[in-house]
């Protein structure tokens, strides 16, 4: 059971059926809650995401929210020889949030008091859709588009072993991470940016072993420990 149990969750087919409560509920709270002030409330991540569809000429919101749905489904797609080896087991759900607490609770004690999220206000509700969206937006972004994008880079450009290039990509992902939260109001200073580097590194780790639905729900669940604990 537990090897089957880490083997499947770790998994597209349930990273896809774990994330999409999140995804609806960020989605839905941003569209009905704060329509009007949608580019200030939206997390920076899907506001980057936003940017480079509105660029291009296409409509930002309904495309954004729509990339989500799209890569789940190619990836299905492509997995769908082997949906017969994976079986809905509503328990699988149960370890995966649990798992996903104790990796949170370790990063929420890496990270001291530096926290991955900026732009908290007294608007409790306003803070939960935005730690939502940091676990979806900003793992998507950072961890399963950027680690793949560079570890196709690397290996064409400079041949490295796959080890090395995994490595390499971890790591510049993980200072990118970094570097992108003092995008914001946030003043830089070095302690902050090593700390959030490395805690990239160890969402990273997570991702590669445990896929991006345990590190995305990772990512929110910490954020909402610091809700609370700022609150």
């Amino acid at each position: 059971m537990i090897k089957d149990y880490f083997l499947q969750s770790k998994s597209p087919y349930y990273s896809f059926l774990i994330t999409l409560p999140l995804f609806l509920i960020y989605e839905l709270g941003i569209f009905f809650f704060f329509n009007s002030e949608i580019s200030y409330v939206k997390n920076g991540a899907d506001v980057l995401i936003e940017k480079f569809i509105s660029g291009i000429g296409l409509n930002a919101y309904y495309v954004s929210t729509s990339i989500f749905f799209l890569v789940f489904i190619y990836i299905a797609y492509r997995q769908r020889s082997s949906y017969k080896s994976y079986k809905i087991h509503g328990r699988y759900f149960s370890f995966m949030f649990l798992e996903s607490i104790l990796y949170a609770l370790f990063l929420l004690f890496l990270m001291k008091n530096i926290y991955l999220m900026e732009g908290l206000t007294s608007n409790i509700i306003f803070n939960f859709i935005l730690s939502i969206g940091a676990g979806i937006y900003e793992e998507l972004i950072f961890r399963v588009l950027m680690i793949f994008i560079l570890s196709k880079a690397l290996s064409f450009i400079f041949k490295f072993s796959k080890i090395i290039v995994l490595s390499l990509s971890i790591m510049i992902s993980s200072f990118l991470f970094s570097a992108f939260h003092f995008l914001g109001v946030e003043i830089y200073t070095f302690d902050a940016l090593l700390i959030r580097s490395l805690a990239g590194i160890y969402l990273s780790l997570i991702y590669i072993y445990r896929g991006f639905g345990i590190v995305a729900l990772t990512h929110a669940f910490y954020d909402l420990f610091v809700i609370f604990r700022l609150t």
